[in-house]
């Protein structure tokens, strides 16, 4: 992930346009259970699709690093995650912030200021851990940005995640290297699955949120993809798609999740990363894919603000007028911003404007916040 909410940056050989499909599925599924859609109230499984996908696709690209270079080997994936994740993102919560000073009137609610701030940190799950708050009560007023969470628990995840995956390359000899970091997978995924399900039945927000109880569904794709082969098998691959299926029947916001329900999108996800189906790399799948992170930042500011104003607009006509500007928005953000940044060559090699790249984004991001807020407490006064 590169993660599954981030984009790829450029194809290769190994490029796999099935997985550009994958994404697109989960950011659909995401979408249609924000605009309340019938038959789409366990939409919620395209977070555990993406989470999945991103352990799969970094796996991969950690795997080819030589172990002995353990430190460049860090530095390479820090700014590359910098350069892919923090412009992007800081960008929506700066909109996001500005957007919901200037349209919602009385309604204004002050804590998208503290909102805000954590997600430039990617802290957004503990906010709302801490806050209590739940991600399935209809008519709840959530914060704009609350779909920060999940970026937030992959930012966590690959925090640890490249130090203890390459210290365990540079300690073991080659010929037990793959043995160990299976085995270290293992671990962390019966470690947290197990957290997951006990979890959930005594805190369900925090279950929910916590990337404790996360952790396993990337580590699951990074288990799979250290056997680094495809089967051609397809009845696989059709049984991925039929668990998936199968789970928006059996799931709904009522679910007792993630617990031991998480496991059926993760599994599904799992036969289709294994078992490729040649349909979800259809062109444009393929194209939703690409644009699936702008698109994931960009659309429930554009969903949901609208409900949340002076005078909420709720007939649903229009919600799909909103997103088909939280499209557009997502459109020319990953052609006029997310790709000049990611084919930058400069940023590709030089590890201080990539620093410098991801600290200006925070530093806009705060500065943005404090501007807004200003204006404000200038306006209660």
């Amino acid at each position: 992930m590169t993660s599954n909410l981030v984009p790829i940056g450029s194809r290769s050989n190994s490029f796999r346009a099935d997985i550009q499909g994958l994404r697109a599925i989960a950011i659909i599924l995401v979408i249609a259970l924000h605009l309340n859609l019938a038959g789409f109230s366990a939409g919620f499984i395209g977070v555990d699709i993406f989470f999945v996908v991103s352990g799969y696709v970094i796996t991969l690209s950690i795997q080819k690093k030589p172990a002995e270079q353990i430190i460049r080997n860090l530095v390479d994936f820090w700014r590359a995650r910098f350069v892919r994740i923090f412009p992007v993102a800081a960008l929506v919560i700066c909109v996001t912030v500005i957007a919901a000073f200037l349209f919602s009137g009385k309604a204004f609610n002050p804590d998208i200021f503290d909102d805000a701030r954590w997600a430039t940190l990617y802290g957004t799950n503990f906010r709302l851990i801490n806050t209590g708050s739940n991600y399935f009560i209809t008519g709840l007023d959530q914060s704009l940005l609350t779909h920060y969470w999940a970026l937030a628990v992959e930012q966590q995840f690959y925090l640890v995640y490249p130090i203890l995956v390459f210290g365990l390359s540079w300690l073991s000899s080659e010929k037990f290297r793959s043995i160990l970091l299976r085995t270290f997978l293992v671990l962390v995924i019966a470690a947290s699955s197990y957290w997951s399900i006990t979890q959930t039945l005594l805190d369900p927000v925090a279950s929910y949120f916590s990337p404790f109880t996360r952790f396993w569904e990337l580590a699951f794709g990074g288990l799979l993809a250290t056997f680094a082969t495809t089967n051609k098998f397809r009845f696989a691959g059709l049984a991925g798609l039929a668990i998936l299926l199968g789970s928006m029947f059996l799931l709904n916001s009522q679910s007792s999740y993630p617990g031991y329900l998480a496991w059926l999108p993760v599994l599904g996800t799992g036969l289709l990363l294994w078992a490729p189906v040649r349909l979800l790399g259809v062109g444009p799948l393929r194209y939703i894919g690409d644009i699936s992170y702008s698109l994931y930042l960009w659309h429930f500011l554009w969903l949901v603000l609208p409900t949340q104003i002076e005078s909420p607009i709720t007939d649903p006509n229009y919600s799909w007028l909103f997103l088909i500007g939280a499209i557009g928005c997502a459109v020319m953000t990953y052609h006029f911003f997310e790709r000049p940044i990611h084919r930058s060559a400069t940023l590709k090699t030089d590890s201080y404007s990539a620093l410098t790249i991801a600290l200006s984004s925070l530093a806009g991001a705060w500065l943005c916040i404090a501007l807004i807020e200003n204006l404000w407490l200038r306006s209660i006064l």
